[in-house]
C-alpha cells in the first residue's frame, strides 16, 4: 500500500513570499553579549530595556539575514568569527509565563547549517520576540608582533606581554642606548 500524504506545514514553511506585494511584520530583537537575556526580563508583558532592535521583515527571513541586520547596527559584532545564537521567546497561554526556544546559530564569515532557517520554519508567530546572544570572535594572539610598525625588533617588553615597547633612554635616532649603556643598533621606539 502506498500513501501520498502531503504535509501542509512543510509547504507553508517553504513557500516563497513576494516581498513586493506582502506587507512586512515588525520583528522585535533583543541582543545581549555572551549570553541570552534572562527570561525574567520578559515576564508580565515587560521586555529587556536595553539593546532592542526593531526590524520590518517577512516570515521567509533567514537567520543569516537577521545576522547581517544586527551586524549593521552593533559595532561589536562586525568581526569575522562572531557567533550569533538565536532563540524565540514566546508566551505560554496556559501559564502566565514566557517560553524560550533556541532556533539556531550563525557565525559571521562562515557558512552553517542554520543560516538558511527561516522564521516560518522555526514556527515563529507574530507577537513573539527574538533573543540573540552574541559571542565575539576570539582576539588574535597579541603576544608577538611579526612585521613592521613601531614595535621593537627581536622582542622587548611588548613581546613578553608588557603594555608598551621598551623605550631607550638617550642617543640619536640612528643609534640608541638602553639604560645599561649597551649599544642596540636598529632598535626603534
Amino acid at each position: 500500500m502506498h500513501s501520498n500524504v502531503i504535509s501542509e506545514v512543510d509547504s507553508k514553511a517553504d513557500k516563497v513570499i513576494d516581498r513586493e506585494k506582502v506587507c512586512p511584520l515588525l520583528l522585535r530583537i533583543f541582543v545581549a553579549n555572551m549570553r541570552h537575556n534572562p527570561i525574567q526580563e520578559y515576564k508580565n508583558g515587560s521586555v529587556p530595556q536595553h539593546n532592542e532592535l526593531q526590524i520590518y521583515t517577512w516570515m521567509d527571513c533567514t537567520l543569516r539575514e537577521l545576522m547581517f541586520c544586527i551586524k549593521d547596527v552593533n559595532i561589536d559584532s562586525r568581526r569575522k568569527g562572531t557567533t550569533f545564537e538565536f532563540a524565540i521567546v514566546t508566551p505560554d497561554f496556559r501559564s502566565n509565563r514566557m517560553n524560550f526556544k533556541t532556533i539556531g546559530i550563525t557565525t559571521h564569515g562562515q557558512k552553517g547549517v542554520d543560516d538558511t532557517k527561516t522564521l516560518a520554519s522555526c514556527k515563529f508567530q507574530i507577537g513573539d520576540y527574538i533573543d540573540v546572544a552574541i559571542t565575539p570572535a576570539t582576539l588574535p594572539n597579541r603576544g608577538r608582533h611579526h612585521g613592521g610598525g613601531d614595535y621593537p625588533r627581536g622582542g622587548g617588553d611588548f613581546a613578553r606581554g608588557g603594555d608598551f615597547p621598551r623605550r631607550s633612554i638617550d642617543g640619536p635616532p640612528g643609534r640608541r642606548f638602553d639604560r645599561f649603556n649597551s649599544d642596540r643598533r636598529g632598535f626603534r621606539d
